[in-house]
C-alpha cells in the first residue's frame, strides 16, 4: 500500500504545511485536491490518516488524523487513472470494508534490522537505498571503506539519498521509518551503533568461509537489533575486517558465487528477515 512520508520537521499537531518537493508531488504527480484523504507514516513509525485542508500552487495543508483513525484512510491514488476516476470511486473505496489487517500491525517477529552499507556509485548506492527501505530496514549508515571508489563528502549526496528512502518508503508502504545518515569510517562504527537495543547481533559479510557458525545457528538466540555490515566491491580490507572482529562482529558468508555489493546487501536483509520470520518453523518445539 503507497503510503505519504510526513516530513521530519511535523510538531505532532493535528496540522501539518507541506511545501518545496513534496508539495509539487501531492499536487501536480498525484493531483490531490481539498478532500482527498490517504495513509501518512510518520517519523516514530506509527500510521496517520491525512486530509487535505487546503491546496495552492507549492502548498498544501494537511489535517492529521488521531493514530486511531489511520485505518479508515486511503492508499495514494494510482497516477496512471485520471484523477476525475480516481475522485469517483473515492467515495466506494471509504465505505467499503475495512482491511483484513490493521495497517500499524507490528512486525513482532523481527528485529531491527541496521545497515552499515560501504559507499558504491551512484546507480548502485541509490538501488540499495531503496531496497533497504522496502526490506524494512531501520537505518543506513554509510560506510566511507578504504577500498569504496565513491566518496560522499558532499551534502547534497545526503539529500539525495534521504530522497531516494522517501520515495522507497512511499512505494512500498512499509511501516518501518527508514532512516539514512552522515557517513562514517568503518572504525567508527561500533560508536555510531550507540548502545544496544537488547540483544544485539552484528555482522560482517566476507567473501571467505571465515564464520564459526552459520545465520541459522546465530539468529537463534532471538536477537532485538541485527547489525550487517556489507563492504564496497573489492570487499573490505584486512584492517577493517580485523576492526570488525575485535568490536565483535561475525563473519559470514554468503552461499553461491561472490555477489556484488548492492545485490549483497538485498541477499543478507532478505536471508535474515525470512530466517527469523520462520524462526518457529525451525526451531524444534522445547
Amino acid at each position: 500500500m503507497r503510503q505519504f512520508v510526513l516530513p521530519e520537521a511535523w510538531d505532532g499537531g493535528p496540522r501539518c504545511t507541506i511545501t518545496g518537493g513534496r508539495a509539487h508531488y501531492l499536487l501536480r504527480v498525484l493531483r490531490l485536491a481539498p478532500g482527498d484523504r490517504f495513509v501518512g507514516l510518520a517519523a516514530d513509525g506509527s500510521r496517520r490518516a491525512l486530509e487535505v485542508l487546503e491546496a495552492e500552487p507549492g502548498r498544501l495543508v494537511l489535517a492529521v488524523a488521531a493514530h486511531e483513525g489511520a485505518e479508515s484512510a486511503l492508499p495514494l491514488p494510482d497516477t496512471r487513472g485520471s484523477r476525475g476516476a480516481r475522485r469517483a470511486g473515492r467515495h466506494q473505496e471509504q465505505t467499503a470494508a475495512a482491511p483484513a489487517a490493521a495497517p500499524d500491525a507490528p512486525q513482532e517477529s523481527l528485529p531491527r534490522i541496521v545497515l552499515a552499507q560501504a559507499v558504491a556509485k551512484g546507480p548502485a548506492m541509490d538501488l540499495v537505498l531503496r531496497q533497504a527501505a522496502e526490506t524494512g530496514v531501520a537505518r543506513v549508515i554509510p560506510l566511507q571503506a578504504r577500498r569504496s571508489v565513491a566518496r560522499a563528502e558532499e551534502d547534497r549526496k545526503v539529500a539525495r539519498w534521504e530522497r531516494i528512502i522517501r520515495e522507497g518508503l512511499q512505494q512500498s508502504g512499509s511501516p518501518v521509518p527508514t532512516t539514512v545518515e552522515e557517513p562514517c569510517l568503518p572504525a567508527e562504527l561500533p560508536a555510531r551503533l550507540g548502545p544496544p537495543r537488547g540483544h544485539r547481533l552484528c555482522f560482517v559479510l566476507h567473501e571467505t568461509p571465515l564464520a564459526e557458525a552459520n545465520l541459522h545457528g546465530y539468529l537463534s538466540a532471538s536477537p532485538d537489533e541485527v547489525v550487517l555490515a556489507v563492504g564496497p566491491e573489492g570487499g573490505f580490507s584486512p584492517e577493517e575486517l580485523a576492526d570488525f572482529l575485535a568490536a565483535g562482529f561475525r563473519p559470514i558468508r554468503l552461499p553461491g558465487a561472490v555477489l556484488r555489493t548492492e545485490t549483497a546487501a538485498l541477499f543478507a536483509v532478505a536471508a535474515i528477515e525470512t530466517i527469523l520470520t520462520e524462526r518457529s518453523a525451525w526451531i524444534p518445539p522445547r
